[in-house]
């Protein structure tokens, strides 16, 4: 039975302290007492929407006649909302990004929490959900924190956002939210922000008039780990290493043969680098990466989850920055273009996209990968791999360290020594634009 509205006690609290002033610590108290007195057991949703209805009313002119004509139409919408309990709510199928937040967004920030250089946090969450990161998954966290730390490279703060991409009830009865998450942690040494979004679904289960989070589904790799390690707790598994699908190419093809890169820092740094081809605009490749790098631009095809789009994000960004389309037979490596219906393979694949740039003269080799600078790229061969399986692209320098920005995993301003750790074991190719 819904509760009952007690508008005799409500009302007067309700004028007594709106008209001593409308700012927003005095709207806060309001609130509070309608929440006790008026609107008990009506959803975050809902009050929201009372809300607003206050606030509307705060700003008619302090007009006392449209103000008692505002409460007159809340103390009726109250009572009405009030015949509706939340668990009519609950059992709709849907709750607010607010309800998200305090519930799956408190959870994910605990995580996020294990990386800071001064955390004491052991895996065991505040919030009292059934969701718990496993005790494999917190140990990898803490050992991955400890290796960055020892490279020079520590935590101080951070900050985790969800939006809500779609929910539904399943034949079971529980909630199933799949959300965007994206965290960004900032590095202690130079204010750098790093971060990464990715996907879950976050299922929830009715407990009395409320929903209860019960089971974090992992839909991509997290940030918090190394990629290699992040796999395993994919739901149903996904190894993020996969490129368009295409044929391994003959590397004869090209007459400019590719070096592998160091990957042991030198003791004295180059300086800025120079073009090897004037007219190319660092900065606005940098710029590119950082717009779209987790909201991807609509302008092109993704082929996320058809491959991978790493290598056609950097295209995207060459072409932004001064690369011009080289037309002829998409499935030669000697060309490089995207239009409306079809792209050369060197556009969206690892290996074609690295014999373009050398055999074109785009790009020169380098041979250690702490020389990469803005707007130069980075191709991987993972550990065991018979061909390269990933490109990005550095969009920021600072204290002699490059930053990579780049999907498939969505991934902004992550370090170098974080990309060695993702594939710890590979083998590097650094081309400089």
């Amino acid at each position: 039975m819904a509760a009952e509205v007690d508008a005799s006690k409500a009302e007067p609290q309700i004028t007594k302290t709106i008209t001593k002033t409308d700012d927003g610590a005095v709207v806060t108290e309001v609130l509070h007492h309608t929440h006790l007195h008026m609107v008990r057991c009506i959803s975050i949703r809902q009050k929201e929407e009372l809300a607003n209805m206050i606030l509307r009313g705060l700003n008619m002119k302090k007009n006392k006649k449209y103000f008692t004509l505002t409460m007159s139409c809340i103390m009726i919408c109250t009572s009405v909302l009030a015949a509706f309990p939340l668990q009519a709510y609950a059992t709709s199928g849907t709750i607010s990004e607010t309800e998200l937040d305090s519930s799956a967004g408190i959870y994910l920030e605990d995580k996020a929490s294990v990386m800071l250089s001064n955390s004491t946090n052991k895996g065991n969450l505040k919030s009292g959900f059934k969701t718990r990161s496993s005790n494999t998954e917190i140990a990898l966290m803490k050992a991955y924190r400890d290796r960055l730390a020892q490279k020079g490279e520590t935590y101080k703060d951070y900050d985790t956002d969800l939006e809500i991409l779609s929910q539904y009830i399943g034949d079971d009865g529980n909630l199933y939210v799949t959300a965007k998450e994206t965290t960004m942690l900032t590095i202690a040494e130079n204010n750098v922000e790093t971060g990464y979004s990715a996907n879950h679904t976050f299922v929830y289960e009715q407990n009395g008039n409320e929903w209860e989070l019960i089971e974090d589904r992992q839909l991509e790799q997290t940030g918090l780990l190394p990629l290699y390690q992040a796999n395993q707790f994919v739901y149903n598994g996904s190894d993020g290493s996969s490129e368009a699908d295409v044929p391994i190419i003959n590397e004869n093809e090209s007459d400019v043969p590719e070096i592998e890169a160091s990957i042991i820092k030198p003791d004295v740094m180059e300086g800025d680098k120079v073009s090897t081809r004037s007219g190319y605009n660092y900065q606005a490749m940098a710029t590119y990466l950082e717009k779209y790098w987790s909201y991807y631009n609509p302008a092109y095809r993704s082929f996320a989850g058809k491959g991978g789009d790493c290598t056609n994000f950097v295209s995207q960004a060459l072409r932004e920055g001064g690369w011009a389309d080289k037309s002829g037979w998409y499935k030669s490596s000697d060309n490089w273009w995207y239009n409306e219906t079809n792209q050369t393979w060197s556009w969206v694949n690892v290996d074609y996209l690295g014999t373009f740039a050398r055999s074109s003269g785009r790009c020169t080799m380098l041979d250690n990968v702490w020389k990469l600078r803005v707007g130069d790229f980075l191709q991987v061969k993972a550990a065991n791999a018979t061909s390269k399986t990933h490109s990005m692209m550095v969009s920021y320098y600072s204290n002699n360290t490059p930053y990579f920005t780049y999907h498939s995993s969505n991934r902004y301003r992550r370090s170098m020594n974080q990309v060695l750790e993702d594939w710890s074991g590979g083998t590097y190719y650094a081309y400089r634009t």
